[in-house]
């Protein structure tokens, strides 16, 4: 019989990943914290190939690093890190929601629809969920500026595992963080280009995580 964290053989790396991403958030994984493929192929009952692949992809995210003879580890995320990438994201975002603005793209239900889902994230205090539909609003506005290039660096900043690390932190209002995006909305719709690269701007630099230089 399986254990009680037995896990559904569809998108078993996925599952992993969330769970153990949730965990790192959450800290319950620290910083420094080694994760061996043996102990949690044991602990979801499965072989250590989905174990593998789930670390693969949260070292692509950032959040942990492999080294030579020590294995996987979570890292330390800064806030001088999160700073410099919040920095960067707030001028591609704020370009690219311009280039979607021009090119009149209907977003208005999607991006309502995403934020609905962020709002009933804040409800049931689920910051790993309100991190993801974040990120794909986000993602929705990058990716119909029609700039391959913008979304490949975009893409790079792995926004979500950043939005977690930040929410985490900084203890933000959820529901207040989620209502902080209609004006975007608002100013895509009105064909608005200039303004809607400034809101742009202003939403991710208000997010920004304090230096400590």
């Amino acid at each position: 019989m399986a254990t009680p964290n037995a896990l559904p053989r569809i998108s078993l790396s996925q599952q992993i990943k969330d769970q153990l991403l949730e965990r790192i958030m959450q800290g319950e994984l620290s910083p420094g914290a080694r994760l061996i493929e043996l102990k949690i192929a044991a602990e979801f009952s499965t072989s250590q190939a989905p174990v593998r692949e789930a670390l693969r992809e949260l070292e692509a995210m950032g959040v942990i690093e492999t080294l030579p003879n020590k294995g996987a580890r979570v890292r330390t995320i800064t806030n001088d890190e999160l700073c410099q990438l919040y920095d960067v994201r707030a001028q591609l975002e704020a370009y690219a929601t311009q280039l979607t603005t021009e090119n009149g793209v209907p977003l208005k239900s999607k991006l309502k629809e995403i934020v609905r889902l962020m709002k009933k994230a804040a409800r049931e205090e689920d910051s790993t969920a309100f991190a993801g539909h974040n990120s794909d609003f986000h993602r929705v506005i990058v990716k119909s500026s029609g700039n391959t290039v913008l979304l490949d660096l975009w893409e790079n900043l792995n926004v979500q595992a950043r939005t977690m690390t930040n929410v985490t932190r900084s203890r933000r209002n959820l529901m207040e963080l989620a209502d902080s995006h209609q004006p975007i909305i608002d100013a895509i719709a009105s064909g608005n280009s200039k303004l809607a690269n400034s809101l742009a701007k202003e939403h991710v630099l208000s997010n920004r995580p304090k230096s400590t230089i």
